[in-house]
């Protein structure tokens, strides 16, 4: 499926020729002040909560939330909960489960281990939009089933067999990519805390046997582990919440540690990167906070309109044997970021400039996504793919761009470059001072575009 805007992002300068002055910094999402917003207090959620799990936001459906709660000695129970905000949360009493005689809000029989939701709105069957995966049938080492359902809730196998040989022992990423094809990601015995994915084209049939797509390198400490990974399509990447594990040096178990997330991207889901090795995106909570133990995100944020949205489970405790039946305080967090935030080229208060690659630009209607802080100033330039500026587009006839905004437009005294721009290739200068930028994005006349929904600017060498 390809759309019509274009737009660069900074994980990467495989689209920048010349780069002076800037600084590349990762933001992170913003924790909301109101957390946890949901914990595990109900009898049958034994005081645990754990986001193997998934939130999701379809239109005209409320949040759905799906997370993990852990009976002795372990077993997996998957529960659920609805918002129609997002923050105020409701463990809606069901049919599925029920405890001493009570409706609950478990909605699985039996032990489902790494659960990851989504809702698919392309699948034209009713009762196969909302689509699940699961190990099932024995603990964290059975193999992965898949499940379907008309309304989250009510759940049936795809099949009676499993669809994906392996056991996750972990929590699994799930999605649908916008070619139609569905990726998982999970572990394979033996390899251990490592990523791996399968592939399938009807949720029905996958590939047969797993291919690793990351794991620690020799930048990471010793015991450093990847417990598994979120992903979700953003534009042609995928972006993925990577779950590492940083084991306590002296411990010889490889149980002992706590939980954060690192961001990282990808072009074919194969070739992972990690956008700021060794920094965390969502980290755990400084001491005496109520996530100071584990920060474990959903299988994929939740994008609004102008947000996007990290949900996560958190806890006062760390990661050793059997500690989800310790005593602890857990539940659910929520943490923001601005759309395109995930990386900023810093300017400071000598002028900085970057300079693109030769690009195929769809349209002269060219904007930023940009802070630019009092007395600073952002500008572009137009150069021909030899680099000589063009007349009327010059950085000096560019209007400076000010102020923060996710969609600053770029003007010029030679009007809109529409006229020579469409289809040929143009390098774009951006000299800045005093300002962060996220993006740069060029918008198809007509229209209406999704900050997700884009490509990369076309590049010919």
């Amino acid at each position: 499926m390809g759309w019509g805007m274009r737009k660069l992002l900074f994980f990467d300068y495989s689209r920048v020729s010349r780069l002076r002055g800037f600084v590349r910094r990762l933001e992170r999402p913003e924790k909301f002040p109101g957390n946890p917003l949901l914990i595990g207090e109900e009898p049958w959620e034994h005081g645990n909560f754990t986001m193997y799990g998934s939130v999701v936001k379809a239109d005209g459906k409320p949040f759905q939330l799906w997370y993990s709660v852990v009976s002795k000695p372990l077993v997996l129970h998957v529960a659920y909960a609805e918002s129609d905000d997002g923050i105020h949360w409701r463990k809606p009493p069901l049919d599925v489960f029920s405890w001493d005689g009570r409706k609950t809000n478990i909605v699985s029989e039996h032990d489902i281990h790494g659960a990851a939701v989504i809702y698919d709105e392309r699948d034209p069957r009713e009762d196969y939009r909302y689509k699940m995966i699961g190990g099932f049938g024995g603990g964290s080492k059975a193999p992965i089933y898949g499940f379907h359902s008309p309304d989250g809730i009510h759940w049936k196998m795809i099949r009676p067999g499993p669809i994906i040989g392996t056991g996750p022992d972990s929590p699994m990423g799930l999605l649908r990519l916008p070619d139609g094809r569905y990726a998982a990601y999970h572990r394979k015995q033996p390899y251990g805390r490592k990523i791996f994915r399968s592939e399938s084209w009807d949720f029905l049939h996958w590939s047969g046997e797993p291919r690793m797509v990351l794991e620690p390198d020799a930048q990471d400490p010793p015991m450093t582990q990847f417990y598994g990974i979120g992903s979700v399509p953003y534009g042609p990447f995928e972006l993925g919440t990577l779950w590492m594990f940083h084991i306590d040096p002296e411990d010889g178990t490889a149980l002992n540690g706590y939980q954060e997330a690192e961001l990282a991207y990808a072009r074919s889901g194969y070739a992972w990167h990690r956008a700021a090795q060794g920094q965390p995106f969502l980290p755990h909570g400084e001491p005496g906070e109520w996530d100071q133990g584990n920060l474990q995100c959903a299988s994929a944020p939740v994008f609004l309109k102008d947000e996007i949205r990290y949900y996560y489970a958190g806890t006062n405790i760390r990661h050793s044997r059997h500690w989800e039946h310790n005593p602890q305080r857990a539940g659910l967090g929520m943490a923001t970021l601005k759309p395109d935030r995930f990386i900023a080229l810093v300017a400071g208060p000598l002028e900085s400039e970057l300079v693109t690659v030769p690009l195929v630009l769809p349209s002269g209607d060219i904007r930023l996504n940009a802070n630019v802080e009092p007395g600073g100033w952002v500008g572009v330039e137009i150069q021909d793919e030899n680099g000589r500026p063009v007349d009327g587009f010059r950085m000096e006839e560019c209007a400076p761009i000010a102020g923060d905004s996710l969609s600053h437009e770029v003007r010029w005294s030679g009007g809109r470059p529409d006229a020579f721009l469409r289809g040929a290739r143009y390098r774009l200068r951006i000299g800045a001072r005093r300002a962060s930028l996220y993006s740069v994005f060029a918008v198809e006349d007509g229209e209406t575009p999704h900050y997700a929904r884009f490509e990369e600017f076309a590049v010919k060498l």
